[in-house]
C-alpha cells in the first residue's frame, strides 16, 4: 500500500515521531522512578505514569510497578528501571504530582515537562543539622510518650542525635543500609548506657533507648506494605514488609551489640 508523503516524513522543523515518542516515554519513566525512590506508593506511581503517558499521547502504554522496579512497554519498545533503595522526600513526590496535573491540563509541553522534572530531581534534601534536630526531638518525645521523664527524654535526645549523625555519615560513605541501621542502633544504645553508667544511675535506660530507636523504625515501609496488600499488589506489599522486618532485625542486632560491649567495657548489667 502506498504511503503518502505527509505520513512518511516528520513535521517540518520537528524531531521524528519515533524520537519524540522515545523522549516522552523516558520522561514518564523518570517521573515514575522519581516518585518510587522518594517514597511514593506503588499504585500511585503506576497511576501517575498512566496519566502522564495519556497526556503526552503515548499509545499502547503498559506499565507494571514494583517496590523496587518499573517495567514499561509502548509500541514495541520496552524499558526497565531498577530502584534498589528509597529515601523519603515528600517534596519531590508532591512536585511530580503537580507536574502530572499540569500535563493533564495541557499547561506544559514535552520540553517544559523535561525541564521541570530535572528541577524536581535536583531539589535538595534537608541539611545534616536539620535532620539531626528532628531525630533528637522525635526521640525525646517518644521517650516521654513511653513513660519516661525529663532525664529519659534528655538522654533519648542525645541518643537520637547520635543515631542521625552516624546514619547520615554512613550513607555518604556508601555503607550498606543493613550495617548503617545496626551501627545507628548501637550508637543510640551506647549513649543511653553511657549516661546511666557515668552520670544518672537512676536513669531508666530502656525507656530512653526505645524512644531513640523509634525514629529508626520503618513505619512508612510497614504502612505502605499493608496498603499494597490491601490494594491487591501482593508482591510489592511482601517486599516492603520484608524490608520492614529486616530493619527491625538490624535494630535488634545493634542494641544487642551495644549491650554486649557495654557489659564488657563498663560492666553494665541489664
Amino acid at each position: 500500500m502506498a504511503v503518502s508523503e505527509s505520513e512518511a516524513k516528520p513535521a517540518a522543523g520537528g524531531p521524528p515521531a519515533d524520537a519524540q515518542h522515545h523522549r516522552a516515554l523516558l520522561l514518564v519513566i523518570d517521573a515514575g522512578r522519581t516518585l518510587l525512590e522518594n517514597g511514593g506508593e506503588v499504585f500511585r506511581v503506576q497511576q501517575t505514569m498512566q496519566i502522564m503517558a495519556k497526556s503526552l499521547g503515548i499509545g499502547e502504554f503498559n506499565v507494571y510497578v514494583l517496590a523496587n522496579g518499573i517495567f514499561v512497554s509502548s509500541r514495541g519498545r520496552s524499558e526497565i528501571r531498577h530502584v534498589p533503595a528509597t529515601a523519603i522526600h515528600l517534596g519531590r513526590v508532591e512536585a511530580v504530582n503537580e507536574l502530572s496535573r499540569e500535563l493533564a491540563a495541557g499547561k506544559l509541553d514535552l520540553e517544559g515537562a523535561e525541564a521541570r522534572l530535572a528541577d524536581i530531581r535536583a531539589l535538595p534534601t534537608r541539611r545534616v543539622l536539620t535532620l539531626a534536630a528532628a531525630s533528637a526531638a522525635g526521640s525525646a518525645c517518644f521517650a516521654w510518650l513511653f513513660g519516661g521523664f525529663f532525664a529519659e527524654a534528655a538522654v533519648a535526645l542525645l541518643a537520637g542525635t547520635a543515631e542521625s549523625l552516624l546514619s547520615q555519615l554512613c550513607r555518604r560513605r556508601g555503607l550498606s543500609r543493613i550495617f548503617t541501621d545496626i551501627l545507628a542502633a548501637a550508637a543510640g544504645t551506647a549513649v543511653a548506657l553511657f549516661c546511666r553508667t557515668m552520670f544518672l544511675p537512676a536513669l531508666d535506660a530502656d525507656t530512653a533507648i526505645i524512644g531513640a530507636l523509634m525514629v529508626l523504625t520503618p513505619g512508612v515501609a510497614l504502612t505502605m506494605g499493608v496498603r499494597d496488600i490491601i490494594n491487591g499488589d501482593y508482591l510489592s506489599g511482601a517486599i516492603r514488609l520484608l524490608d520492614a522486618l529486616l530493619v527491625a532485625g538490624c535494630l535488634a542486632c545493634g542494641v544487642g551489640l551495644a549491650y554486649t560491649l557495654a557489659r564488657t567495657v563498663w560492666g553494665v548489667t541489664l
